[in-house]
């Protein structure tokens, strides 16, 4: 089965390991398989390293260029009982779906985000397992890297974090490696879990603060005083952003 919206399409598989249902920007990618969402998959597939996480990412080439496949995982005492299954409660709650059209309407407000190419869900019993593909951000460094170098962009960084914070973006994991930074200026990644909410309140302190307890953790080679310095930078031009 296919439905379309003129620029989605979302496809369903059935199969001995259940009902595969894959969510796909049309325009980017033929109709998509499930093999499409295993690294092996890939010839060239190498793993995503050094912006945290739990692993489970791979940089891999598609037909319309170079993405990054995630795999959904789970952390803490549910990893204990499946790290990669989640409770099925319907496509619309599935985890991948809701990042790639989290990241839909971002793009449509002009922030920089990854573009979404396909979301997947496989579905077996009550359970499910979820991947996405997103082009990748070419050339890119984490934040908590530029910050390791003594050359991190403070001030954009927090003239950014406001755009998204105006449009009611909030972030689930703001951290130090979901801020990478390229040729084309700043972006932010893996939005797992993040919200549209009505308006910038008392969560945007709550986003920052965890911000600042990631460059703590991530860049403690880093003088306290420093980190502190360009940390009050990038929270004047997020507060001068939101004004």
């Amino acid at each position: 089965m296919i439905e379309r919206d003129g620029q989605t399409e979302c496809v369903n598989f059935t199969g001995a390991d259940g009902v595969c249902t894959v969510l796909y920007a049309s325009r980017l990618l033929p109709v998509p398989d499930a093999r499409q969402f295993n690294a092996s998959a890939y010839s060239s597939a190498r793993p995503v390293t050094g912006q945290g996480g739990r692993g489970g990412a791979w940089f891999v080439e598609t037909s319309t260029g170079q993405a990054v496949l995630k795999h959904y995982r789970r952390g803490g005492r549910a990893a204990l009982l499946s790290e990669a299954s989640y409770l099925y409660t319907g496509l619309a709650r599935a985890r991948s779906f809701a990042e790639y059209r989290m990241l839909a309407v971002l793009r449509c407000q002009d922030l920089p985000v990854p573009e979404p190419m396909a979301a997947f869900c496989l579905r077996f019993g009550l359970t499910y397992r979820a991947a996405l593909l997103t082009r990748c951000i070419p050339e890119a460094r984490s934040f908590a890297d530029h910050i390791r170098q003594g050359d991190a962009p403070w001030a954009e960084a927090g003239a950014l974090i406001a755009r998204f914070h105006r449009a009611g973006a909030q972030h689930a994991d703001l951290n130090a490696n979901n801020i990478l930074c390229n040729a084309d200026g700043l972006h932010v990644i893996d939005w797992d879990k993040g919200r549209m909410r009505g308006r910038a309140g008392i969560w945007t302190g709550r986003v920052l603060a965890r911000l600042q307890r990631s460059i703590d953790k991530e860049c403690p080679m880093v003088d306290a005083a420093e980190r502190s310095e360009g940390f009050q930078r990038l929270l004047a031009a997020h507060n001068e952003g939101l004004a």
